[in-house]
């Protein structure tokens, strides 16, 4: 698989939430290394604070699913109420969990780990094509 990067004429920028540095320093090297902008967070409880506190130019938050003080789930939930625009990822290694089951059905909100920089990059660039309805409400 290819890895497609950003149109030549676009910006985009990715908050990726991970609690595991290497991960996500990991993620943002890849990123940032075809073309797109990334921002970090070690939590959802930081990555929302940035977003309202005006990163409003994110235009897709990548966000593990588990995390201490607030996991991706919790996040999302206030995300949609404060940016229902915002374009949302979920990537987790844990299948175990019911919700985790559920957005694993929907490809084009989840990323499974471990994944490779080209499967990275692509459901990326697929999340921030595609028309953008909000997450799906289960």
């Amino acid at each position: 698989m290819t890895a497609i990067a950003p149109r030549s004429n676009e910006r985009k920028i990715v908050l990726v939430v991970e609690d595991a540095e290497a991960i996500r320093k990991l993620v943002c090297t890849t990123l940032s290394n075809h073309g797109y902008e990334c921002l970090e967070a070690e939590d959802g409880a930081e990555a929302l604070q940035m977003i309202t506190d005006g990163a409003s130019d994110v235009d897709l938050v990548l966000t593990d699913m588990v995390m201490p003080r607030m996991g991706g789930k919790e996040l999302s939930r206030h995300l949609s109420r404060v940016r229902p625009d915002l374009r949302i990822m979920f990537m987790s290694g844990f299948t175990e969990d019911p919700v985790i089951r559920d957005l694993e059905q929907n490809e084009s909100f989840f990323l499974a780990k471990p994944f490779t920089s080209a499967v990275l990059t692509d459901k990326i660039r697929n999340a921030l094509d595609r028309p953008w309805s909000g997450l799906p409400q289960r």
